[in-house]
């Protein structure tokens, strides 16, 4: 959906100080003398221009000026040359102007109307001042205005350990602002109205709980309870990215929303609320938001966000999108992506099912048949029928209790339905043959670690790890291309990441995250097994969870062979040398060789009987071998067994 057009500053006006300049830092940062724009001169002097400006009226030492300009990479000589900006900022800056030595640094002081975050403050306590008097509209005023001081994200276009900081916490203030605003707007029944910019708004920032929180009520109180539950399924898929389930908050709506709470709805009023005076916040997702999903009537949708820098793939997409745009009436189109974990089969299949939305109208839903980890269970037969009936916009009340009663159900709610599905995380095929449409007009789309048992009609599709290209491309896309300096380095960096989209990703947010890391040193943390599992860890996300899994699905034989491969040549190997690495017989040995293949954790080479083991399979393998691992294995798709089922199965996107 198309962002609402909304008003912006003019150049050179918004905070006002008569008699002096304006320093804007709510968007890049800018200084105006009335009508005139003043260069403060290069970056560096940006830097600690911005940062005396993030600490108004406060002495910054110089070693925190230092930082802000080299982080920590200064040179001998920064105290001087940070003199030597304080003294060219003086002399570009009005004589108004005041930055103050006051040991151990320099203090810029800043009068009332001079700084435009200082005056997003002063509206946003008057706000609240004037909502704790219930003047409702006179808060709404205050927020407005405070908000469309903002051009953008906060200090964009400065980087640094120092003014990015500051920079977050200013676009945190932002979002306070936003949620009080959404707040009383939807009080005054305005729902409506808020709907497209609380997409952009969770859209920008999927991980904002409350944001996703407000546009779920805003939907459901004009009607559109199916889309509610949705972004409801959609953000518990972001967070399962970082293994984390939904707060209390969203958990407790999604219950009074799946009951029918009469305490969440509010009259909508009966004529268009009219266009208020004041601004409106401008969007808050930076200078390219990923695109909002398009406002639905009441059609059904579970999938999880695309993701905004997918990259290559580009034969196996097309497959996909052939497959889809040939589906008839009479038979559903089946289709399973097999891979090693990390190589992005979840990732490709949810890219492709929104490329192929607009030609399965009647809906696109996304079922996780595996738990979070090894210690979670996936959900029941019963719990995944009840979780696909609900998105499909059954009743709650009207989903039989008994699983033979919720398979008729499923069968008559996708009969004549163009629908697609993503079954993600699958183990065997005894547990997805229920969930499959019956009839024709649908894709499915499985996805699974591991090569499974046949599915009678479907297309094969396997993923191997990214070309070298794409695997540095799409690292690239992820620490930005600047950072790129050295391309041998950045193939040597994607190599021992095994060119796996969910190494590289974790990689990537780390580099991200430590500034002052070169591709270099990752790449001489890499090269060592001790390290590398470890470096490819962050929060829950773990490229060794992902193996390990499917080591825990091995037979004892194939477990016991791919710990033997450990010492096996990195240029490959053939069935005789693992015969003798793990010292059992050539028919043995293949058949184990066999299972490690078919479980995605051996590559089979275009020569007969050769294989390679991937370097990072080859690291937990070492690992695993000092320390035998004490993980229970995973269990299938399991049958209802006493209690209640649960709501939703929970997802997670595998990139």
């Amino acid at each position: 959906m198309p962002q609402r057009a909304l008003p912006q500053p003019e150049p050179g006006t918004g905070p006002t100080a008569e008699g002096g300049p304006v320093f804007k830092v709510l968007g890049p940062l800018e200084v105006w003398n009335g009508e005139c724009r003043i260069d403060p001169g290069g970056a560096r002097q940006r830097h600690i221009l911005a940062t005396l400006l993030i600490y108004a009226d406060k002495v910054v030492p110089v070693p925190r000026l230092i930082r802000a300009v080299w982080d920590e990479d200064a040179p001998g000589t920064a105290g001087n040359q940070v003199r030597k900006m304080i003294w060219n900022l003086r002399r570009r800056l009005p004589d108004s102007v005041r930055i103050l030595t006051e040991p151990p640094g320099y203090r810029l002081v800043v009068r009332e109307g001079q700084l435009d975050s200082r005056t997003f403050e002063t509206l946003l306590h008057r706000a609240g001042a004037a909502a704790a008097e219930e003047r409702g509209e006179e808060a709404v005023a205050h927020l407005s205005r405070a908000l469309g001081l903002w051009r953008g994200q906060a200090l964009s276009g400065l980087s640094g350990a120092v003014v990015g900081s500051g920079g977050r916490d200013l676009d945190e203030r932002r979002l306070v602002a936003v949620e009080r605003l959404t707040d009383l707007r939807l009080l005054r029944g305005e729902a409506r109205a808020l709907v497209p910019d609380l997409y952009s708004l969770v859209a920008a920032h999927p991980l904002h709980e409350g944001l996703r929180e407000r546009l779920m009520l805003a939907l459901y109180r004009i009607g559109r309870r199916a889309d509610a539950l949705t972004v409801m399924a959609q953000g518990r898929a972001e967070l399962a990215e970082l293994g984390i389930e939904p707060g209390t908050g969203l958990c407790r709506l999604q219950e009074r929303i799946l009951n029918d709470d009469p305490g969440l709805t509010l009259p909508e009023p009966e004529s268009p609320a009219p266009e208020p005076t004041a601004p409106q916040p401008p969007p808050l997702a930076g200078d390219a938001p990923r695109e909002a999903p398009e406002a639905r009537g009441q059609d059904a949708g579970s999938l999880p966000y695309d993701l905004v820098d997918f990259t290559g793939r580009r034969t196996e997409l097309d497959a996909l999108l052939a497959l889809g745009a040939g589906v008839t009436d009479r038979t559903p189109a089946i289709v399973t992506l097999t891979g090693m974990p990390g190589v992005g089969k979840t990732a490709l299949a949810v890219h492709a099912a929104h490329r192929m939305a607009a030609a399965f109208p009647d809906g696109r839903l996304y079922l996780d048949l595996q738990g979070l980890t090894p210690h979670s269970a996936p959900p029941t037969l019963a719990e995944a029928l009840r979780h696909l009936l609900l998105t499909l916009g059954t009743p709650a009340v009207e989903i039989p209790d008994d699983l033979d009663g919720r398979l008729i159900a499923w069968r008559r709610a996708v009969a004549g339905r163009r629908v697609l599905m993503i079954l993600d995380g699958v183990v065997d095929t005894a547990s997805v043959r229920p969930l499959l449409p019956g009839t024709g007009g649908c894709l499915v789309m499985v996805t699974s670690r591991t090569v499974i048992g046949t599915l009678d009609g479907a297309v094969p599709l396997h993923l191997a790890p990214l070309s070298e290209d794409e695997a540095v491309g799409l690292l690239g896309s992820i620490i930005g291309t600047h950072r790129i300096e050295d391309t041998a380095q950045a193939r040597e960096l994607a190599a021992v990441c095994g060119r796996l989209p969910l190494a590289l990703r974790i990689m990537g947010t780390r580099l991200n995250t430590r500034r002052t890391w070169s591709l270099g040193h990752a790449v001489r943390r890499m090269r060592r097994h001790d390290l590398r599992l470890r470096e490819l860890t962050l929060a829950d996300r773990s490229v060794a969870a992902g193996i390990g899994q499917c080591y825990q699905r091995l037979s004892p034989a194939q477990q016991r062979m791919l710990l033997a491969l450990r010492t096996a040549p990195a240029g490959g190997l053939d069935e005789r040398t693992a015969a003798q690495l793990a010292g059992v017989g050539p028919a043995e040995a293949e058949d184990a060789l066999e299972g490690l293949v078919d479980a995605g954790l051996l590559l089979p080479l275009p020569r007969p009987g050769g294989y390679a083991l991937p370097e990072l399979v080859r690291s937990f393998a070492v690992q695993e071998a000092a320390a035998p691992s004490t993980r229970p294995a995973p269990v299938p798709l399991r049958a209802p067994a006493g209690g209640g089922p649960r709501e939703h199965p929970r997802q997670v996107v595998e990139v």
